[in-house]
């Protein structure tokens, strides 16, 4: 199934990845993913949007990610053999002198310099 076979009114859950090639001009990807945004903002869809305003009130702190690491987050994926939004979280990390992550995801743990820290 792709966007285009969400019907009106439908609910979905925006992955990160949606956003990224939404902001960023991605061949044939970004036009698709823009497009699902219009829906939402046209509240042709509902998304989960309401969760990102949430997570400030938790104490956590929401950082903006600059453009220049997306190319960054690019180079990682193929050096570590990680997932694009996997790969995003580890360039955000480095920029930010981050080396402690809370992750139940164990391809972080291929990542040298992180110490990933599981719920369990």
């Amino acid at each position: 199934m792709t966007f285009d076979d969400l019907e009106t009114g439908e609910t979905i859950f925006l992955d990160t990845n949606t956003l990224v090639y939404h902001f960023i001009p991605f061949p044939v990807l970004g036009s698709l993913c823009t497009k699902l945004i219009e829906r939402v903002t046209c509240n042709e869809l509902t998304a989960f949007r309401e969760a990102i305003e949430r997570i400030p009130k938790l104490g956590i702190h929401v950082v903006a990610i600059p453009v220049d690491l997306v190319a960054k987050a690019a180079s990682v994926s193929i050096q570590y053999g990680l997932l694009s939004n996997d790969a995003l979280t580890v360039a955000v990390m480095q920029h930010l002198g981050l080396t402690n992550i809370a992750s139940n995801d164990a391809d972080f743990d291929r990542v040298p310099g992180l110490a990933r820290y599981a719920p369990a």
